[in-house]
C-alpha cells in the first residue's frame, strides 16, 4: 500500500520544492541579497538573543496549550514530554508542506504514545486552530484602532480572516447545526472522521476558553518577537503594524504551496512591511531571522528525535 503512494506524494513535494525556492528566488531577484546580506550584519545580537529566548518560551507555552486539552479528555501526558514533541514537530516544519506539517509528526507521535488516535488529531487541530483564532482577534481589535495605518485591501482581510475563523470554528462546534446541513451524516459514513469531531467537541468549553488563553500569552510572545527582531535591524516602526500583520503571514504559512511556508513568509513581510515604510531588504531580512529562529528551534527537536530513536535502538539490543 505504501508503495503504491510513494509516485503520488512525490511530485507533489517537488511541486512545493520547487515552488518555495521559485519564490525565494523570486523575492531576492526583487530585493537584493546583498541589500539584504548587509542587513542581516548589522543586526543588534542582543535584541535577536532577547527574541530567540521567547521563541524557545513559545514552545513551552504551546505544549502547555495541548496539555490543557488533553486533560480534558482525560489523556495524562506530562509537560515536559509535549515540550520534547512539539520541539520535535519544530523540526519536521521545516522539511515538510506548509508551516504546520510537524503537526502530523505531533499526531502519530501522540497517538502511538497514548494509543487513542482521534484524541491525537482532534487535540491538535484545536490547538492549532486557537492559536490563529486568537491572532485573527487580535488583529481585528488592533484594526479599530489603526485602520489608517494600511490599506483597505489589507484592513479587508484582517475582517475576512476574523470573521470566517470565528464564523467556521462556532458552526463546526454546533452540533445540531451540522445535523441540519446533513454534515454530521457525511461524517457517520467515515468512522475516523467522525471520531476526531467527537473528540474536538469532547475538550469542552473550559478546556478550549483556556487553550484560548494560553494562546493570547502565546501571541503576545510571539508579536513582541518580531518586534525585537525588528528592532535588531534598527527598523523602528509602530507596534500596531505587527498586531495587523503577523496574523495574516501566521495564515499563509498554513496555506499547502510551500515547503515550510519557505518564500511565502518572505513575500507576506516584504507586501506589508512596505506599507509601513519598511525597506524591501530590512523586511525580508526580517522574516528571514524568524526562520532562522524556526531553524534553530527545529534542531533541538531533530536533536531530541535522534536520541530518541538511539535509545529505542538500545532498547531492542538489549531485548
Amino acid at each position: 500500500m505504501s508503495k503504491s503512494r510513494q509516485p503520488g506524494k512525490a511530485p507533489g513535494s517537488a511541486l512545493r520544492i520547487s515552488v518555495s525556492l521559485g519564490l525565494l528566488a523570486f523575492v531576492l531577484k526583487q530585493v537584493g541579497w546583498e541589500q539584504t546580506w548587509q542587513s542581516l550584519q548589522g543586526a543588534q545580537l542582543s535584541y535577536l538573543a532577547t527574541a530567540l529566548g521567547l521563541a524557545l518560551v513559545g514552545i513551552v507555552v504551546r505544549a502547555y496549550r495541548w496539555k490543557v486539552l488533553l486533560d480534558a479528555l482525560g489523556i495524562k501526558i506530562s509537560l515536559s514530554r509535549l515540550t520534547v514533541l512539539y520541539f520535535i514537530g519544530t523540526f519536521f516544519n521545516n522539511f515538510l508542506p506548509t508551516g504546520v506539517g510537524g503537526d502530523v509528526v505531533r499526531m502519530y507521535e501522540l497517538a502511538k504514545q497514548s494509543e487513542r488516535p482521534a484524541e491525537a488529531v482532534g487535540t491538535v487541530l484545536v490547538d492549532r486552530a486557537t492559536g490563529l483564532l486568537v491572532l485573527f482577534l487580535m488583529a481585528l481589535v488592533a484594526l479599530l484602532f489603526s485602520y489608517r495605518l494600511v490599506t483597505p485591501q489589507v484592513s479587508a482581510a484582517i475582517v475576512l480572516l476574523s470573521f470566517v475563523g470565528w464564523g467556521g470554528a462556532a458552526f463546526l462546534l454546533k452540533r445540531d447545526w451540522l445535523e441540519r446541513c446533513g454534515l454530521l451524516r457525511i461524517a457517520a459514513k467515515m468512522k475516523q472522521l467522525e471520531e476526531v469531531y467527537e473528540s474536538v467537541c469532547a475538550c469542552g468549553p473550559k478546556a478550549i476558553a483556556g487553550a484560548l488563553a494560553a494562546s493570547l500569552a502565546l501571541n503576545v510572545l510571539l508579536i513582541a518577537m518580531n518586534y525585537l527582531i525588528a528592532l535588531s535591524l534598527e527598523v523602528r516602526v509602530s507596534l500596531w503594524y505587527f498586531l495587523l500583520f503577523v496574523p495574516i503571514i501566521s495564515f499563509l504559512l498554513v496555506l499547502p504551496v510551500s515547503l515550510s511556508g519557505l518564500g511565502v513568509r518572505e513575500g507576506g513581510y516584504v507586501y506589508l512591511f512596505s506599507q509601513a515604510g519598511v525597506s524591501a531588504p530590512l523586511a525580508l531580512t526580517m522574516s528571514l531571522v524568524v526562520y532562522a529562529f524556526n531553524v534553530a528551534t527545529g534542531s533541538i527537536g531533530g536533536i531530541l528525535y535522534a536520541l530518541e530513536g538511539a535509545r529505542g535502538l538500545r532498547g531492542e539490543a538489549t531485548e
